[in-house]
């Protein structure tokens, strides 16, 4: 796994980016009415699918050949995504009512276990992004239990479980339940995907792989660009459409990344290290720079390059800045307090046991 990080990071720093364009183009077309690039900048959304597939390769590169202490599993990804994303969740709520002039009970309403504990609830996070990380959580959740099965069967059931969204879809059968839509989820063929990656490229010669990851990748970014271009955001708003016009893009991307091995400057390993923060905090970044900039240069000759290059170069900042002085030191502390009571629990365990010897 040491020789992918790099890639890792690239694809990370990538699918963030594609992410804040797309919703730098979608606070355009809210906030002064005219779009700077046409609809194909929606395909930009498809950096959340790549991002689903960067999940499922990595978690099955770490634990899939090794014990897996499923406590410690938990407790070490609820650090990774909770307390940034309570930070972030809280400074938009602030932002609200500072900027927005909200009523407090209309920001405290939202506190409930879809907010705050990303439960699926049917509505949206009061941070939007978030409904990522709820899918992100269940994936989590369903690894543990694909490992707890037995390697005779462990790939087929799990690839009834990634297919089932796409065929409960077909047959009009979703489920109602909000817990019930997540399990059952399209997204699961995405994280599926990319912890089928692990063993597949073990199989399979370098030289296939490179020439099969060019084609899908060239092939599933054209049909999803001419896609978009065609249908607009509207024409996403079913998932099972979704994944299946970006899922050929996300698998392809990996694949050519983790194969090709580029050598990229630094500057973009590094983005893809603040790759969570930027996710968490750019559509806050390019709502308020819109907020603030749609009025003043809103009139002005290329009004709409000065707010794409404003948009993405604020959060590009901000996500640096809030890697550095938040996400990095709460990881660090956070892994030390889960260890340190993971390795307190295991000593009363041991000294129990010798008491009862």
């Amino acid at each position: 796994m040491r020789s992918k990080i790099a890639e890792i990071q690239y694809l990370r720093a990538l699918a963030v980016l594609l992410v804040i364009i797309g919703h730098t183009h979608q606070a355009q077309g809210q906030f002064f009415g005219e779009y700077l690039l046409g609809d194909w900048a929606f395909f930009g959304f498809a950096g959340v699918d790549v991002f689903f597939v960067i999940s499922g390769f990595i978690i099955h590169a770490l634990y899939g050949e090794r014990r897996l202490r499923p406590v410690q599993f938990i407790l070490h990804r609820f650090n990774r995504i909770f307390p940034l994303y309570w930070f972030v969740t809280a400074v938009a709520m602030a932002g609200s009512l500072l900027l927005l002039g909200n009523e407090l009970s209309s920001v405290v309403d939202r506190l409930d276990v879809g907010t705050v504990l990303l439960w699926p609830t049917g509505e949206l996070p009061y941070l939007a992004v978030g409904w990522t990380l709820t899918h992100e959580l269940y994936f989590y959740a369903a690894y543990i239990g694909f490992l707890s099965l037995p390697d005779r069967v462990r790939w087929w059931v799990a690839g009834v479980w990634a297919a089932s969204g796409l065929i409960l879809h077909a047959v009009s059968m979703t489920p109602d339940m909000p817990l019930l839509r997540l399990m059952f989820s399209p997204f699961n063929l995405l994280f599926f995907a990319g912890v089928s990656i692990v063993p597949l490229m073990r199989r399979q010669t370098a030289a296939r792989w490179r020439v099969l990851a060019v084609a899908v990748t060239l092939v599933g970014a054209t049909v999803a660009i001419a896609y978009t271009a065609l249908h607009g955001l509207a024409g996403l708003a079913d998932p099972v459409i979704r994944v299946g016009v970006f899922a050929p893009f996300a698998v392809g991307v990996v694949l050519l990344a983790l194969e090709l091995k580029p050598r990229l400057p630094q500057s973009a390993a590094w983005f893809g290290d603040w790759s969570y923060s930027a996710y968490l905090i750019h559509s806050l970044v390019v709502t308020t720079l819109a907020l603030l900039l749609a009025p003043r240069i809103g009139h002005l000759p290329g009004d709409g390059v000065l707010f794409f290059l404003a948009a993405i170069t604020a959060s590009v900042g901000a996500s640096a800045i809030l890697h550095l002085m938040i996400e990095q030191p709460a990881l660090k502390w956070g892994k030390r307090l889960v260890d340190g009571g993971l390795s307190a629990i295991r000593s009363e365990d041991v000294n129990d046991k010798k008491a009862e010897e």
